[in-house]
């Protein structure tokens, strides 16, 4: 990926939902960060989406990540809301089967 091994920290890899519209643009349902401890592969054949949605890894920056991830947070509750970790992950395949 043509990244110094320094700066590899500074990237993850993704599990992503997300549909493409009508303008061929993909739209980012649901985004979480594979954990160093999970298997990408096993992951993938785990993978069953929604009608109309895909799944599919993603390496983003982290920093990005994280930023979403704290402006998706509800400071009330302090419960992530669609972007973020696996627990707003899992609550939302929940809420779509």
């Amino acid at each position: 990926y043509c990244l110094e091994k320094e700066d590899s920290s500074a990237y993850v890899l993704c599990d992503v939902i997300g549909q493409t519209g009508l303008d061929h643009e993909w739209k980012t349902e649901c985004c979480r960060i594979v954990g160093d401890h999970e298997k990408p592969l096993m992951l993938q054949s785990l993978w069953k989406p929604k009608d109309g949605f895909s799944r599919r890894f993603e390496i983003q920056k982290r920093s990005n990540v994280e930023a979403q991830s704290a402006k998706n947070t509800d400071s009330i509750t302090a419960v992530p809301r669609t972007i973020g970790g696996r627990s707003s992950f899992l609550e939302w395949l929940h809420r779509r089967n």
